[in-house]
């Protein structure tokens, strides 16, 4: 089996360093190029394409978002996972619509950054738990409902919210006082609205797009 080809961004030189070393004692991983900003990265994957870009979104003093549409925009395939200290929604939003695969905080272990890079180069997306736990609050915190380019029902917006914050079909069913077949087909109608291949993709469409509904 192949190795994941992986590019590290960051304009800190010791953490930079730190992450490099980190992944290449992993022996699935293969550390391919480093880079210090968006730029650069970009110059590393027109030489080599990596299947992971590890990149932090902070780099020279400002929010860098365009490179990860960029990587997206010219290289789909390319998965890009955000490494920050902004924990604030709307970053992490944007960072998702940019096309990220997945959001950590600089506080994450080791052990999360190697799961996160497995998990995005799998198809999947990873949020470390205090990202999820940020984003989840705000899908009730938030103003006013989602607005949507598909039509759904109220109790669908339902269903959504609580997929988000991990219930599973039991505690839906419990929450919002519907059968467990009810949870089950809401769940099947919003992976086909939606477009999304699983389970996984409707939390990321939550997570995306921020409100939900008022359950207030």
């Amino acid at each position: 089996m192949s190795k994941v080809k992986l590019l590290v961004v960051d304009d800190h030189p010791m953490l930079r360093s730190g992450l490099v070393s980190l992944f290449n004692n992993v022996e699935n991983i293969e550390v391919t190029d480093e880079a210090s900003n968006g730029e650069l990265a970009l110059k590393c994957i027109e030489k080599q394409v990596p299947d992971v870009v590890l990149m932090d979104i902070n780099m020279d003093g400002r929010l860098d978002v365009i490179t990860t549409e960029e990587i997206k925009m010219r290289w789909p395939a390319v998965k890009v996972v955000a490494f920050s200290m902004h924990e604030e929604v709307q970053v992490v939003r944007r960072m998702l619509k940019a096309g990220a695969s997945g959001y950590l905080l600089k506080s994450a272990s080791h052990n999360e950054l190697i799961k996160a890079v497995e998990t995005v180069v799998k198809g999947e997306s990873y949020f470390s738990q205090d990202v999820l736990d940020i984003m989840t609050h705000s899908l009730t915190s938030d103003g006013e409902d989602l607005e949507l380019d598909v039509s759904l029902s109220a109790r669908e917006k339902e269903v959504l919210h609580f997929v988000a914050k991990e219930y599973t079909n039991q505690e839906i069913a419990d929450a919002i006082n519907i059968s467990l077949r009810t949870v089950e087909t809401h769940k099947r109608n919003l992976i086909k609205k939606l477009r999304v291949k699983n389970v996984v993709g409707l939390v990321r469409f939550a997570l995306e797009q921020g409100p939900l509904v008022d359950l207030h």
